[in-house]
């Protein structure tokens, strides 16, 4: 346990009347199910590990993911990740292996055998991947009806749309379907699969007398039939989340998960609402949008505040700069670079796809390739719109002008598509003394002293026009603000003093 955690806990350990309420409740064996509404920086998880320490006997906590998962089980309890706990159970019953590219491999199956052009492969393959997954996390076929309506509507509700603007939305389900019944055939599994294929085959799983999970906010349907699975009659399930926290709609978590968890299983609601992380002037910022956070009666005062302008200067190892998008956190990767100032931007995954995307324009020079990519931009986003697909259009301008700020940052010699590429690796890396930059969903779960939020004026989204999509959009606003443990800083790209 770091510095930090160990302060927070040290803290937390005097126990509020909330978390008290929440130990009186498990302790009562007859108190039933709860969920747990958790504000941001409440002592969620230590809360959680108390309470499991307390049961004891055969319980167990169902983690988000690994790292939250090992960080339980070094602190004295029972946890695992609904993959682990279900992984294991299933390669016995399949008698197959891991394979992340299950998909993939179906599709070049499927043209080698002439039952799928290549065309039609290379046309639908990343649409496919990506509707199949979520049709996984649906749980069609084994909670739902594989019927076209229900596709139909998972591709609506995510704002799906096939890359190449000659494909058909029709004619990509029905591949899709092809896809998931084959691959419900095989031996093989990919991650979605170990709990999917779980409920689907009907494999045994361990039964539990208490139940807790943490993160409860990104569950999904798949992962709540298999709540079903490892609880019996007498077993009790209490779940840990924050509803305003619920910002992984696009991973196919769904929006409402705390409300189905709730009717489900018949769930007491029960407030952890003091925030331990936040200081007193960052809660009041933070209720525009949660009404019901606390500051601790020990919190600092704190500051919320705006600069005019900013330098490299501003900034010093161990901040955090959080956006909404990546390419505004790019120009101040930039500027900070030409300062020599220690810099990490979060997600690997984000320089993976821009890497990819300079790879895809397929040219050497830099003029070409900003010309090409400039009409790649103008391209796809007049097609995702007109698709009304908003979310896409924002994605693809996001990446392209992330790029272009990046080719910006080249100097002297060193102005080739290979000197761009691994100036993205350089960013990307795992640098802990840094300068920290990171969209708002890489940093849920994260938090500093002094955190920036860069372009706060741009959330919400133009592009989040349906409902949850708008709620998400709050919900993000809310983490940005509660990253803060000492200060929150408002601060626009525009605003550069130098």
């Amino acid at each position: 346990m770091n510095a930090v955690a160990q302060a927070v806990h040290a803290v937390v350990r005097q126990w509020s009347p909330y978390q008290n309420d929440v130990f009186a409740f498990g302790a009562d064996p007859h108190a039933g199910n709860a969920i747990v509404i958790a504000v941001a920086g409440s002592g969620k998880t230590t809360t959680l590990v108390e309470l499991v320490r307390r049961m004891g006997g055969n319980s167990i906590s169902l983690a988000f993911n690994k790292k939250i998962a090992d960080e339980q089980v070094a602190r004295g309890i029972n946890a695992r990740t609904f993959h682990s706990l279900c992984a294991g159970a299933l390669r016995n019953f399949l008698g197959g292996k891991l394979n992340a590219d299950k998909t993939r491999d179906i599709l070049f199956t499927a043209v080698a055998n002439a039952q799928l052009t290549q065309a039609d492969a290379t046309m639908y393959g990343a649409f496919v991947k990506r509707l199949v997954g979520l049709a996984k996390n649906a749980g069609i076929g084994c909670l739902v009806q594989d019927t076209e309506e229900n596709w139909a509507s998972i591709v609506d509700y995510h704002d799906l749309e096939i890359d190449d603007e000659k494909g058909e939305i029709a004619r990509g389900i029905a591949i899709a379907r092809i896809v998931l019944a084959v691959g419900n055939e095989s031996e093989d599994y990919d991650f979605d699969d170990m709990l999917y294929l779980v409920v689907k085959h009907g494999v045994r799983l361990p039964v539990f007398d208490m139940v807790c999970i943490d993160e409860a906010q990104d569950t999904n349907a798949i992962q709540r039939a298999i709540l079903r699975k490892i609880m019996r009659g007498g077993s009790r399930l209490i779940a840990f989340g924050d509803p305003c926290q619920a910002i992984y709609g696009f991973r196919g978590a769904d929006s409402s998960a705390m409300d189905l968890l709730a009717d489900e299983f018949d769930c007491r609601r029960l407030p952890l609402t003091v925030s331990y992380r936040c200081p007193r002037r960052v809660v009041e910022h933070a209720r525009q949008w949660v009404d019901h956070i606390e500051s601790a009666p020990s919190a600092i005062e704190g500051s919320v505040t705006t600069l005019d302008t900013w330098t490299p200067a501003t900034f010093a190892v161990g901040d955090m700069v959080v956006c909404r998008t990546t390419a505004p956190l790019i120009g101040v990767a930039y500027a900070l670079l030409r300062a020599k100032v220690a810099v990490r931007v979060l997600g690997k995954e984000i320089g993976q796809g821009l890497t990819a995307l300079v790879k895809k324009m397929n040219t050497t020079g830099l003029d070409r390739l900003a010309e090409k990519l400039e009409a790649y931009s103008k391209r796809e986003v007049e097609r995702a719109v007109a698709r009304g697909n908003d979310a896409k259009a924002a994605a693809v301008a996001d990446k392209v002008e992330s790029i272009l700020c990046l080719m910006e940052a080249l100097v002297g010699d060193e102005k080739t598509v290979p000197d761009l590429i691994r100036l993205i690796d350089s960013l990307f890396n795992d640098r802990e003394h840094a300068v920290q930059l990171s969209t708002i969903h890489k940093a849920k779960g994260l938090e500093a002293k002094r955190v920036f939020w860069l372009d706060a004026h741009k959330c919400l989204s133009k592009w989040a026009r349906k409902e949850h999509q708008l709620r998400q959009e709050h919900n993000i606003c809310y983490v940005a603000a509660t990253r803060a443990q000492e200060a929150l800083i408002m601060i626009d790209s525009e605003s550069r003093g130098y």
